[in-house]
């Protein structure tokens, strides 16, 4: 073998391992994650702010499968990663909101027991 053969030889073997090192496997367990959280984030009823956060999160989502069906799995993986964040800041903040909603009713119901105390003489 020629000293170029061998240069030959050598830069494809090293291109064959680049190329093995460099290849994503397909994010199919971040996929699921992704879509298990926005199901999670959808039964906690968001509205408002929450819910379009929510839409952001089916976005990312969306874009991150048709990434994957052009096999660019590096940009799927992080776009699924972002969505299953972005379902889960929407869950937190439909609990917020819902939590809000129930301190409000809590003030509501405790300032109408103060004014009937108020109104009603002690015997």
């Amino acid at each position: 073998m020629t000293l170029s053969n061998r240069k030959i030889h050598l830069t494809l073997a090293l291109l064959a391992v680049s190329a093995v090192a460099f290849a994503a496997d397909p994010p199919t367990a971040e996929i699921a994650t992704a879509d298990a959280a926005i199901a999670a984030a959808a039964r906690t009823n968001p509205r408002g702010d929450a819910a379009q956060t929510l839409d952001e999160a089916r976005q990312l989502q969306a874009q991150a499968q048709g990434l994957m069906a052009k096999r660019k799995y590096k940009d799927a993986l992080r776009l699924s990663e972002s969505a299953t964040a972005t379902a889960d800041l929407a869950a937190a903040r439909a609990r917020l909101a819902s939590a809000r909603m129930e301190i409000d009713e809590k003030s509501a119901r405790n300032a109408e027991l103060r004014r009937q105390l108020l109104v009603v003489p002690q015997q």
